[in-house]
């Protein structure tokens, strides 16, 4: 196991974290790191790397410690930061329950032997122990002790005691810095910068000869707050704020634990997307099992969530030790960082919690708002990053967020069960996402995520996507060139996002470079949304004329009308706004080639876009930034006023996103519909209800799995049908009690039914060759076997808690689907457990329902009830040489679906083909002989009785139809057994 760093917390080459050293699910907290000598030789410089790499180098120490003693005695000096000594800043041990991992004391006598420059080190260090701090010193870059741990293991630097700070120590000069910023916070971690406020010369002529050199903490660089060189993939910081009513602590343990089970809670939940500056706010209620909070991270899958110790019941602090996603979860202080739940939003917005942040109209003043607490927190987060100046300073959006929003429901073990969004390796390999997404905008693949999580239940908003999935497949000569100018555009919701987070002007105080680079850094997100917005207003216009489709005219169903529509006048507002900045935005010409280090820079800043005013001032050169006159101050207001305008039409602007995204995602589903892998068809949806006695129904033939076949591969589709209820009234059961060999395909068939019904409400073609369904309600899942030891919890206990959520809110609309149920218990207990809930689900709840078992007396005990049908998945078995024996490698498998029961699951077949010995194989089948013909006489008695319970339950029913009585039966019965068979 890895050790871990005595002073911050880090886990080595793992990303640290607020909350005490939890990175995710994945990292463990571990024992303090030793720091032997030998670590100072660093590590060897490999054989790739360039010579001038390794000149570098050199320069920060040749990374050899000779003098062991000097070590020792540096060693001896920071001992306060070892496990057995660290205090955080109030003077807590680890062991208190409010220790606060992100902050260190520094003992005063230890202080006071520190130099000038590392006594200003310290000071900021200790109110910042979760975060790498690179501290300026001339012209370089430093980190100290175990931040130069990090930097030694994670960007290779060699370490020396030799420096100014007289402590392990790395470096890079300021060219490289950005370079290695990025890779540290792309490494997980949180990483600031110390700059200096003034030169050597400025600190001597204001304070004297023996003046220090000010420095000043800036914005800190942290993995869910990052803007620039993003992939595709949103960015999101969530705070959870908790309400829950019901939970008190009891006295046992054991009590607790079944309190917090039948617990029930309220939500409270804000997450920003820092990239398209936007925060979001919502509520959700929950039960025991909380699904829905699973449900929550799984759609927004945040870099890092903040929550306080002890504000979560035992239910909730079980699934953030477990998330579904990975996740960096960070405990604050309650009350100066995260304030109560109950608090009214009069009061968050009198104490100044949410800063400048416009928020949504019609909000309550006086009701509890656990949402706008959670955004407080994440405001008071950002304050102490230096980040709220940039991010939160109302030029930001504040959009309501509803968990479901009148949409098909999926559950956090749905989404996972599924794949919808990753497949079993953890990335999108293998998932419907990565099976649907051709789209070439990134607007457009993350608005697919979005869809994917949340299918509609409105018919009509169905058929309006797949009319517009119909077009776009039908006219390629209008889509061909439209989707060629989406993919040659820039990122418009990152765009937006940047003009949103420039809109405030330079932080004061900065020295002058800082404040010019943060200037043309503004300039250069204004003309690139202008740029961005002008890229999908070309785009959008293509499709409300056509394109090059002469023949087909201007695009007809109304999601592309609507879509093509989303253009604004030219002689609007938000227009004036676009070509006013136009006017005021020059690109001069590159006058020198790019080259490397500051040849590179200059040649960077001669190409960035400039006010037109800049061309007939001095204000690049020699004017002082601080002079209220100075034309370059006039420049700072000007771009002020230019994305102030510019921001004021935000609306608009989101609904041009929004719109090239969506025909993104519908070109995307026309692609799908194409498929060659397998036929795909239009779903024909239907009302709720629609079925005989006003229930649920599905009729699927050639169903196939789109994630589960491969074009490389090669694989061949094994289309099956598949039917769960009847418009008629004596049609089918809703419900399928599958079975069949081990790997014979029935999580497939499972999976696949779920993906059917998702793609057809999400307004895509369907995998199959036809389908009608009703629209479902919500899609619950309990597959595969899964612990969650972190939170205390057995697979057994996994599946109970998954299907007590199912037994609690399915409904007649819904699909259930059920994979093996029972079998982390023993065999009487699953089975038990399996037969009563199948039994609950067919008769009380009569939704359509898959239930896949390998307890094959079920298939006896419901094979007489008409709202269960038997299905298996269908095998060929060889015959060896002896009687009744069956060929060990003689199976194969047909994935076909077919009508009744399977004779038994094949597992010794299975564990013979998965290469358990042939001897181990052979005591295995007679063991299992000897317990079948056991078990048989107790079946056969049962057999032998008149009628079973149940049986008799259902001939009532049958006799009741028939308007015929019991007495009338039993003598037609008895009359026929006087009848000598023929």
């Amino acid at each position: 196991m890895r050790k871990q760093s005595s002073m911050s917390g880090y886990m080595q080459k793992t990303p640290p974290s607020t909350s005490g050293h939890r990175v995710s699910q994945y990292a463990k907290p571990t024992a303090g790191v030793k720091r032997p000598a030998e670590q100072l030789s660093g590590v060897k410089v490999s054989a790739a790397v360039d010579t001038r790499q390794a000149k570098f180098r050199k320069l920060i120490g040749d990374g050899e410690s000779k003098d062991l003693d000097s070590y020792r005695e540096v060693q001896s000096r920071f001992n306060w930061l070892e496990d057995k000594l660290i205090k955080d800043a109030k003077g807590r041990r680890p062991q208190h329950q409010q220790y606060d991992p992100r902050t260190v004391a520094v003992p005063a006598d230890a202080f006071q032997k520190l130099s000038d420059s590392q006594k200003q080190y310290w000071e900021i260090k200790q109110k910042y122990r979760d975060v790498i701090l690179f501290f300026k010193i001339g012209t370089f870059y430093e980190l100290y002790e175990d931040d130069a741990q990090i930097g030694h293991d994670i960007l290779g630097w060699k370490m020396t005691i030799t420096g100014v700070g007289h402590c392990r120590q790395v470096g890079c000069p300021e060219a490289r810095i950005d370079e290695n910023v990025a890779k540290l916070t792309g490494a997980g971690y949180k990483v600031g910068r110390v700059e200096q406020v003034e030169t050597a010369a400025q600190a001597k002529a204001r304070r004297g000869p023996k003046a220090k050199i000010l420095r000043q903490l800036t914005r800190i660089h942290t993995p869910a707050t990052a803007t620039g060189a993003l992939g595709v993939d949103a960015v999101h910081l969530m705070a959870i704020c908790e309400l829950d009513d019901s939970y008190t602590p009891a006295d046992s343990p054991m009590t607790r634990h079944m309190s917090s089970q039948r617990s029930r809670a309220h939500f409270g939940f804000a997450f920003l997307d820092a990239a398209a500056g936007r925060f979001f706010v919502g509520t959700a209620t929950d039960d025991a099992a909380r699904a829905n909070l699973g449900a929550i991270l799984t759609q927004v899958a945040p870099k890092e969530v903040l929550t306080t110790k002890g504000g979560s019941s035992a239910a909730t602090a079980r699934l953030l030790a477990q998330p579904p996603v990975p996740l960096q979860l960070s405990y604050v202080e309650a009350g100066t960082e995260f304030p109560d739940a109950a608090c009214t939003l009069q009061t968050l917005t009198q104490q100044g919690w949410l800063n400048k942040l416009q928020l949504p109209p019609g909000l309550s003043q006086h009701a509890p708002a656990p949402a706008y607490a959670a955004l407080s927190a994440l405001c008071a987060y950002l304050k102490r990053m230096k980040a709220d100046q940039e991010l939160a300073t109302g030029a930001q959006l504040v959009v309501p967020y509803d968990l479901y929003a009148a949409a098909l429901c999926l559950d956090g073990p749905t989404l996972a069960n599924l794949e919808l969004l990753e497949g079993s390796g953890g990335d999108a390999e293998g998932s419907l996402l990565a099976a649907l997404d051709t789209c070439v905008s990134p607007g457009g693949s993350r608005l697919l995520r979005q869809w994917l999580c949340r299918p509609l239940r409105n018919i009509a908003d169905m058929n309006d996507r797949l009319d517009a999935v119909d077009e776009i497949a039908r006219r390629g000569a209008l889509t061909g060139p439209l989707r060629r100018l989406l993919k040659g555009m820039p990122d418009l919701e990152r765009a937006l996002g940047r003009a949103r987070n420039s809109a405030a002007p330079p932080v004061q105080g900065l020295p002058d470079w800082a404040v010019r680079n943060a200037q043309n850094r503004r300039l250069s997100a204004l003309a690139g949304a202008a740029r961005a917005v002008k890229s999908a207003m070309t785009a959008l216009n293509t499709l409300m004329s056509g394109g090059d489709d002469q023949n087909g005219g201007p695009v007809q169903c109304n999601l592309l009308i609507q879509a093509a529509a989303a253009v604004p006048e030219q002689a609007s507002l938000p227009m004036q706004a676009i070509a006013a900045i136009e006017r005021s935005l020059t690109y001069p010409e590159p006058t020198a080639k790019k080259g490397k280090g500051k040849a590179a820079a200059a040649a960077s800043a001669a190409t960035q876009p400039q006010l037109a005013s800049q061309n007939t001032s001095s204000a690049a050169t020699g004017s002082d930034p601080d002079s209220e006159a100075s034309p370059f101050k006039q420049d700072i207001i000007v771009t002020t006023q230019l994305l102030e305008s510019f921001n004021a039409h935000s609306d608009t602007w989101e609904a041009l996103e929004s719109a090239v995204s969506c025909v993104d995602v519908l070109a995307s589903f026309a692609s799908f519909s194409q498929s060659q892998l397998g036929a795909t068809c239009r779903p024909v949806l239907l009302p709720p209800g629609s079925g005989a006695g006003g229930k649920a129904i599905m009729d699927i033939k050639g169903l196939w799995h789109p994630c589960a076949v491969s074009r490389v591969a090669g694989d061949a589709v094994v289309p099956n049908d598949l039917a769960l209820g009847s418009q008629q009234k004596d049609g089918l059961a809703r419900a399928l009690l599958l079975t069949g060999p081990n790997m014979g395909g029935k999580s497939t068939l499972l999976r696949a039914t779920c993906l059917a019904v998702v793609l057809a409400q999400v307004g895509c073609c369907v995998p199959a060759v036809s389908c009608t369904l009703s629209v479902a309600d919500r899609i619950f899942t309990r597959l595969g076997a899964s612990d969650r030891i972190m939170a205390g919890e057995s697979t057994f206990m996994v599946e109970c808690s998954e299907t007590a959520s199912i037994l609690q809110h399915a409904t007649q609309d819904s699909l259930v689907v059920l994979d093996e149920l029972g079998r982390g218990t023993s065999t009487f207990d699953g089975y038990a457990i399996a037969q009563a809930v199948l039994k609950h689900i067919s008769s009380k709840v009569d939704c359509r329902l898959l239930f896949a078992t390998h307890y094959h007396p079920l298939t006896a005990e419901f094979s007489s009830n008409p709202r269960v049908s038997l299905g298996h998945m269908a095998a060929l078995v060889g015959s060896s040489g002896e009687q009744g024996g069956e060929q060990e490698d003689g199976l194969v498998f047909l994935y076909k679906l077919c009508r009744g029961a399977a004779p038994k699951s094949y597992g010794l077949q299975v564990a013979r083909l998965a290469g358990i010995e042939a001897d181990i194989v052979s005591k295995a089948r007679l063991a299992g002989q000897q317990i079948e013909n056991k078990l048989q006489v107790s079946f056969d008695a049962e057999a032998a009785l008149p009628l079973a319970s149940q049986a008799v339950s259902w001939l009532h029913h049958v006799l009741f139809a028939c308007n015929a009585s019991f007495a009338t039966f039993k003598e037609a019965w008895q009359s026929l057994q006087a009848v000598p068979a023929p």
